[in-house]
């Protein structure tokens, strides 16, 4: 997600520089560019912004899948088997037969 934002961000810089010069050519008048190339600017931080603040904001809805999934299967171990995941997410561990312990953990 953050090179996304990254992209967005340059791609933003480089469409108001783009607005700066083609007002400024066509206008031959700097300071109108300058003032088109700022209000764009600030257009589009602004979009970027309230963008950055939804997505933040807005769980998943009811019955959609996790954003993160661990899970595994059929697991015939002689000793222990551990299973850890770091981070938000969910695991799922089915069919497994260990002699030793069989232990999951999940890390913040």
């Amino acid at each position: 997600m953050t090179t996304m934002r990254a992209w967005a961000v340059g791609g933003s810089v480089v469409l108001a520089g783009a607005v700066n010069v083609a007002t400024g050519m066509l206008t031959q008048n700097w300071s109108v560019a300058w003032g088109a190339c700022a209000a764009v600017l600030l257009m589009i931080s602004a979009a970027l912004a309230i963008w950055h603040a939804r997505s933040e904001e807005t769980p998943p809805g009811p019955g959609s899948p996790p954003q993160r999934l661990q899970d595994v299967r059929g697991v015939k171990s002689g000793g222990s088997v551990r299973l850890t995941m770091n981070g938000e997410g969910e695991q799922i561990l089915r069919n497994a037969k260990a002699r030793g312990d069989i232990i999951t953990e999940q890390n913040d």
